[in-house]
């Protein structure tokens, strides 16, 4: 199947209509050759994310969901963790995302796990106690949804 580049005006169009909608997209960047690696990253603006979008190696996977994702927000503490725990069902996939870059020399990134036990989600809470973070469900990134994401514009193929 051959997706738009992330240059293609359709897709860029799309992105900012969403953004005009709502004031957050979460955005699933999945990097080509690079052992499964991947980044989520919120977006408030449309410029914002036409910016991180130049800066995308070639065949970068790029899957923006539509609806919000991760409701739960806060920093992680205590209280958070427990609100995680009941708001989070068991054996679900669930998503951390540290909405604060970490920043380790001239690298960056949030930092993010996911997993499917309350141990894990715990255990990851716990990694980012202290941290602002965003919690929920793990988007369905998978699945040809066009409510979460424009399954034709997902790939950038360009050179």
């Amino acid at each position: 199947m051959t997706y738009a580049a992330t240059t293609d005006p359709a897709f860029l169009q799309t992105l900012e209509t969403w953004l005009q909608e709502q004031p957050e997209i979460l955005v699933l960047f999945r990097y080509s050759y690079a052992a499964g690696s991947r980044d989520y990253e919120f977006f408030t603006s449309f410029q914002a994310l036409a910016e991180r979008l130049r800066q995308l190696a070639p065949r970068t996977s790029v899957i923006a969901f539509r609806k919000p994702q991760l409701p739960l927000r806060g920093i992680v503490d205590d209280e958070f963790i427990s609100n995680c725990l009941t708001s989070i069902p068991e054996a679900t996939e669930y998503l951390v995302v540290e909405t604060i870059r970490r920043t380790y020399g001239q690298a960056s990134w949030f930092h993010h796990d996911s997993g499917l036990t309350y141990k894990e989600l715990q255990a990851d809470l716990e990694e980012s106690r202290g941290f602002p973070v965003a919690a929920g469900l793990h988007p369905p990134w998978l699945e040809d949804n066009d409510e979460s994401f424009r399954p034709s514009c997902q790939r950038r193929t360009d050179a």
